[in-house]
């Protein structure tokens, strides 16, 4: 059935391409980020990429011959077994990590996927008030059960791809946009609680919502003992759960200079690499900061800083331009497909692969803090490449069955 389907063409070829294409480079900015003017061939590090990258592409061919009614059917079950390894790494991992001898699992990575398909399927039923403060505590617990024991781990990067996938699938389910503000008002109060100004601003706001809109009498209490709580919270939150090392990397974002060779350091040198690459880069394996090991992280969560000293402007367009079309893809595929199930996977998917390549490249560039996040397809990593790959297999799978109902 699913051979007769991709004979038939009906598979996405532009999202397939895309996918193909970003891995290979991938290989290559890894090549290149560990490759050593003196020494020669960068080791084993590529050449584990590559093991990693035919094993994701396995990954994705056994996506294909799932229907998505079955990923529907199992999606709970999945979910639990990803909350479990979830636990488990907790208990007996080594940090974030299984390990299993000739290599490690990321727990985390697979738990996204499993979010996604167990938000859709909750959110599936067009029976569904959003509206009603009732009706948001199954899927807002889908989201923050993984979060929390993902941030314990600690990974506070990986934890926000799961907030950030909550809103766009809630908005795509149904959610009024002014519900959505009332529920991202109290990240917003955290963040202008540092700043007397905007927080006045803020306040002014949401009163004048609020003014407008008219909500019950408990909803508007409810919001304003929230974000009342949260902004006075939020320096104990500063001071007791954020970590040193992400509070520095907070600090240093919004000053750089205030600590060059440390915190700092990492966002300098990428600035540097990027700056000195110009319109068409210095070539391939030919960057001065990258093969002089200036930058760190080099083949991980500063790859793209390799892509723009070698390739310059052009080959940094050209990887937010295959990025920019795996994302469009995706929300076509969403709009395109029967299945309301289906169509929230699509959405979660997008809003999933977003976040990461937005943070990733803007920490890059020094307009987003440093959280650890890689840049999927490009950054070293099995964990990750195999999920972002099964990501894609899900996508076109979805794609394949767009006119059935299930």
């Amino acid at each position: 059935m699913v051979l007769s389907r991709i004979f038939k063409h009906e598979f996405d070829l532009p999202l397939l391409l895309s996918v193909i294409l970003a891995t290979l480079f991938g290989i290559g900015a890894i090549y290149s980020a560990t490759y050593s003017w003196e020494y020669g061939a960068a080791g084993s590090i590529y050449e584990r990429q590559i093991i990693w990258s035919a094993i994701a592409v396995v990954a994705l061919l056994l996506t294909l011959f799932v229907p998505p009614k079955y990923f529907y059917a199992f999606a709970y079950v999945l979910y639990s077994v990803s909350i479990c390894l979830l636990v488990l790494v907790l208990l007996f991992g080594e940090g974030r990590w299984f390990d299993l001898g000739p290599f490690y699992m990321q727990p985390s990575e697979l738990a996204k996927i499993a979010t996604i398909l167990a938000l859709a399927r909750c959110l599936s039923s067009r029976n569904l008030d959003l509206d009603r403060p009732r009706s948001l505590a199954m899927p807002f617990l889908l989201v923050l059960l993984p979060a929390v024991l993902v941030f314990r781990q600690p990974d506070l990067g990986t934890a926000l791809v799961f907030i950030s996938v909550l809103l766009p699938v809630l908005y795509w389910a149904g959610m009024r946009p002014v519900v959505l503000f009332f529920l991202i008002s109290p990240v917003l109060s955290v963040i202008c609680a540092f700043h007397y100004v905007a927080l006045v601003i803020l306040v002014l706001t949401i009163a004048a919502v609020i003014f407008l809109v008219r909500p019950g009498r408990l909803i508007t209490a409810a919001i304003v003992v929230v974000n009342l709580a949260v902004s006075v919270g939020a320096p104990y939150l500063w001071e007791n759960k954020l970590h040193d090392y992400q509070r520095r990397r907070i600090m240093t974002f919004l000053n750089p200079d205030m600590d060059k060779l440390g915190a700092g350091y990492q966002v300098m040198q990428s600035k540097v690499a990027i700056g000195s690459g110009g319109l068409d880069g210095k070539g391939y394996l030919q960057g001065t900061q990258t093969k002089l090991s200036f930058l760190p992280e080099q083949h991980t969560d500063f790859v793209f800083s390799v892509i723009g000293e070698e390739f310059g402007f052009a080959g940094a367009m050209l990887v937010l331009a295959l990025f920019l079309l795996i994302i469009w893809r995706a929300i076509h595929i969403a709009g395109l497909v029967k299945s309301r199930f289906s169509s929230l996977v699509a959405v979660g998917l997008a809003s999933m692969l977003t976040f990461p390549v937005f943070v990733n490249i803007g920490m890059t560039v020094g307009v987003v803090p440093v959280t650890g996040l890689p840049l999927p397809y490009f950054s070293y990593g099995g964990s990750q490449l195999v999920v972002n790959l099964i990501l894609a297999g899900l996508l076109l799978n979805i794609y394949a069955y767009r006119h059935e109902y299930y």
